[in-house]
């Protein structure tokens, strides 16, 4: 398997050479996880500095602590603070902000590349279970806190920035970009090139069919990993692939989602032959169950379904996986104190997690 970091270190295009891609995407995406320390400019200053000022160690910690995998993170921001592509890359506009009122939690980076594009890349959610949650809600109901800070972010910097731009981010982050480039003014959507979604929620058909959607959705790119869970959540094209990518990925089960694990080959994604079995079958049951009901039937289906996860007793899918054989128990025991209708789709995701835990073979 070669990753984004591997093949990045066996290639040495500058923009001039290769166009941005998809795997360029990902890659700002995935920085957009990094708590940006005090030497990069905050919004609402608006204003850059080089890429190359986030190599710090005295930072790291800080920066990636809280990120899945944090030295593959750190080896991704030193890979791009010293390769040709990269190097003049500039990073401004960070903004992180959290409101446990509203369950808000937006955070956003601009990145500009040096070739009159300005890239703006919304952060994701973390591994926890509680930040997934927020993907199953956000693909639903709208807008969330976090759906209405992008959106303004992207009304505000397009004031200051006058040329092209593009928008995307991994999970949470690419269901921000789609939305804030589906609801920004006419006279934006005009100069937005390029929307990704990585692995991120879709949305209900009601929202796919207003306006601002339907004037950017030429321009949107969406890639998934073949065991994909969360950004199928809404996707109505689950038997088909015209609407978005399939890559492969070394991850096991919902692993795949971190996009470290993405397979790339020479700039571009590894394709895979189409989604898994079992991503096909999540999709179909979850979407199918929630397509039926109305909002507030959705919004305890949710809030039953992670009240299962949770009664695993950890706060990570990685925990649960590692402990499967005391938490899947529990969690199925769990399932059946709700409702009958609501229960395969319940089972559905739980037997995701029992995929992401055993090892091909087991």
């Amino acid at each position: 398997m070669v990753g984004i970091v591997d093949d990045m270190r066996s290639s040495f295009d500058d923009f001039g050479v290769r166009a941005f891609t998809e795997v360029d995407s990902l890659a700002l995406s995935q920085l957009a996880y990094c708590r940006m320390p005090s030497v990069v400019p905050h919004y609402p200053a608006f204003a850059t500095v080089p890429l190359r000022s986030l190599l710090r160690i005295e930072d790291y910690d800080d920066m990636f602590g809280k990120v899945w995998s944090p030295q593959s993170n750190v080896d991704l921001i030193r890979t791009m603070g010293e390769h040709p592509r990269w190097r003049d890359t500039k990073v401004g506009c960070y903004v992180s902000e959290s409101d446990p009122e509203t369950s808000k939690q937006f955070s956003a980076s601009a990145f500009d590349l040096g070739n009159g594009l300005l890239y703006i890349a919304f952060r994701g959610t973390d591994s926890s279970i509680m930040g997934w949650k927020e993907d199953f809600m956000m693909a639903f109901r709208r807008p969330v806190a976090a759906q209405v800070a992008a959106a303004r972010y992207v009304r505000e910097i397009a004031a200051h920035w006058h040329g092209a731009l593009m928008l995307g981010g991994h999970s949470k982050g690419g269901n921000l970009a789609v939305y804030a480039a589906a609801v920004a003014p006419a006279e934006i959507q005009d100069r937005i090139v390029a929307v990704y979604s990585h692995d991120g929620p879709g949305f209900d058909e009601s929202f796919m069919k207003t306006p601002g959607f339907g004037r950017i959705a030429d321009r949107m790119h969406k890639t998934v990993p073949s065991s994909s869970i969360i950004g199928m959540l809404f996707e109505t094209r689950a038997d088909a692939t015209d609407g978005y990518t399939v890559i492969n990925s070394d991850g096991i089960g919902i692993m795949q989602h971190f996009a470290l694990n993405w397979h790339v080959d020479h700039g571009d994604f590894e394709k895979a032959d189409g989604l898994s079995s079992g991503a096909r079958y999540m999709a179909d049951v979850i979407n199918g169950w929630m397509n039926k009901y109305d909002d507030e039937r959705r919004r305890l289906f949710i809030e039953n379904l992670f009240a299962i996860l949770e009664a695993g007793g950890y706060g990570t899918f990685g925990e649960l996986s590692a402990h499967w054989r005391q938490t899947v128990p529990t969690m199925i025991r769990a399932a059946g104190n709700v409702d009958s209708d609501e229960r395969e789709a319940m089972i559905a995701v739980v037997g995701g997690l029992v995929e992401s835990a055993l090892k091909p073979g087991e």
